[in-house]
């Protein structure tokens, strides 16, 4: 167990894929008058101990690369680039639907936003997991051992391909172009300040903004 521990890559991904699953688990023990009361509450639980786990698996990384051997952009300029993303990720997010819905088709609507959308209108508490929690675990294992990983063998483009592609197809949405455009930018503001607290800022500031004004308006 202590080896698992030490191998800060795999421990994420088996983080992640744990916190994703566990929910299901819960919803199979809770009793049939509670089932969606089960998996909500189950959802936040699972997602904010999968986000702790991470945070002090990162705290002691293992994960070596170009990007994590090298110096990291002062705090200043990792905020500023994170609100700088934020801004990129939605230009990006325009950009790559006007593509999807007048190029290819597809409707602008995104079905899982809406499942979202309706899960927080009817239980607010679910919008900790999707503001901060999993976009905090999405970043650590797309972006900081997926595309770290990638970094060096393939280069900054290959890494962002297959990354954002995971990234998209996680999702399990058609709009793989959206969700890819926007991983793009995240691994972008990775070798920008080579602090994935930047990409994490602007991921959790986009998703929090996108719920917010669908909300409103």
């Amino acid at each position: 167990m202590k080896k698992l521990i030490k191998q800060t890559p795999i421990s994420m991904i088996l983080t992640y894929i744990i916190a994703q699953f566990l929910p299901v688990l819960i919803l199979a023990l809770a009793p049939q008058d509670y089932q969606t009361e089960a998996l909500i509450f189950g959802t936040i639980f699972s997602f904010t101990a999968g986000t702790l786990v991470m945070l002090l698996l990162n705290r002691k990384s293992t994960i070596k690369n170009s990007l994590t051997l090298s110096s990291p952009t002062p705090k200043k300029q990792v905020i500023m680039w994170g609100l700088i993303g934020t801004l990129m990720a939605f230009a990006a997010q325009f950009i790559a639907t006007l593509i999807e819905s007048q190029l290819l088709g597809l409707q602008m609507e995104s079905v899982n936003t809406q499942n979202i959308l309706l899960t927080i209108s009817k239980y607010p508490y679910y919008l900790i997991i999707v503001a901060i929690m999993a976009p905090i675990m999405e970043e650590f294992v797309f972006r900081k051992v997926v595309f770290g990983f990638f970094y060096d063998l393939t280069g900054v483009v290959g890494a962002a391909v297959i990354s954002s592609l995971l990234f998209a197809f996680i999702h399990a949405d058609s709009h793989i172009l959206l969700y890819s455009s926007m991983g793009f930018v995240f691994s972008y503001l990775y070798v920008k300040t080579k602090n994935i607290a930047t990409p994490m800022i602007a991921h959790v500031l986009m998703n929090t903004s996108v719920v917010l004004l669908n909300l409103i308006y």
